[in-house]
């Protein structure tokens, strides 16, 4: 491997035509520079150059290699320029809430990927709701993509769409094929519970008052193990709906119409402007302006 600065010496020597010359061209002592040109000459296994006390001349591999080493040391400075030019990417932080599918986001990453073209990098953060609007609060994320409450007007609130919470069913069950079910129907089901569900205290509540107290087949804060939990035929769950899954049912529950609202909550204190170029969010809002059905798994 040659190393630059032996491409350096060897350029200034032969472009002055001279050691001592080419040497405070490239502010070194003559020694130093002659010891480098010497050095390049044992790694090519060939004399570069002609010497005597008057002059310095290429020799013809001289000659030869001088035409590669000119346009080595072009191309170098090239990409210096590049590089010196380019701008930095502008890194945005994003708050995730837990309860957005992993389809979705992953679409998202991968659609970014391809359209931000290095210009915005991505940082990503899971989190609870609570979480996400602390770390809006103290600047720690530029958005987040959440559940929109009333009280977070401070983060200049973007709804993007509303989606409802359905009652997940095995393929096989028997009331699978309906449009709604009475939540009595549902008593004698084993039931998956999403620990960190954002609406789990509504659900209960609902439940509750109709005197149906299901047992429990599991607790988790994994939405895959609950769809997993259904696709096996083990047991039932409540979802939003935009986690929609081929090989099982959602229906609606009667009397249950709780529905969440997704959007982006922005920094407390930030400007507007600063986002509108972002293509992340652009991706956010393209995304979310389709309509369920279409988004299939996510």
């Amino acid at each position: 491997m040659i190393d630059r600065y032996m491409l350096r010496y060897f350029l200034a020597v032969a472009e002055s035509g001279n050691f001592s010359r080419a040497a405070k061209q490239v502010s070194v002592t003559q020694p130093t520079l002659s010891a480098g040109i010497a050095k390049l000459e044992k790694q090519l296994g060939a004399r570069l150059f002609d010497r005597d006390t008057k002059r310095v001349a290429l020799t013809p591999a001289g000659s030869r290699f001088l035409l590669r080493a000119r346009r080595i040391a072009a191309e170098y400075d090239l990409a210096l320029q590049e590089l010196s030019d380019a701008p930095e990417p502008r890194v945005l932080r994003v708050g995730l809430l837990r309860t957005i599918p992993t389809a979705l986001v992953e679409d998202l990453v991968a659609r970014h990927r391809r359209r931000a073209g290095g210009g915005e990098v991505l940082e990503l953060l899971d989190g609870s709701e609570r979480d996400l609007a602390e770390r809006l609060d103290r600047g720690r994320l530029d958005i987040a993509l959440t559940v929109i409450r009333p009280h977070h007007a401070r983060f200049r609130p973007e709804a993007l769409r509303s989606e409802r919470y359905l009652m997940v069913l095995p393929a096989e069950h028997p009331l699978a094929n309906l449009e709604t079910v009475e939540a009595e129907q549902l008593a004698g089901d084993r039931m998956v519970v999403r620990r960190h569900c954002e609406a789990l205290p509504e659900i209960s509540r609902f439940f509750a008052a109709r005197g149906v107290r299901p047992s429990f087949l599991l607790k988790t804060t994994d939405d895959a193990r609950v769809l997993a939990m259904v696709r096996a035929g083990a047991g039932i769950g409540m979802m939003p709906e935009s986690f929609s899954d081929p090989a099982v049912r959602f229906v609606r529950v009667a009397d249950f119409d709780l529905q969440r609202e997704i959007g982006l909550l922005y920094a407390a204190g930030s400007s507007a402007l600063r986002y509108e170029a972002s293509p992340f969010i652009a991706l956010v809002r393209e995304r979310y302006g389709r309509s369920l059905s279409a988004r299939g798994a996510g």
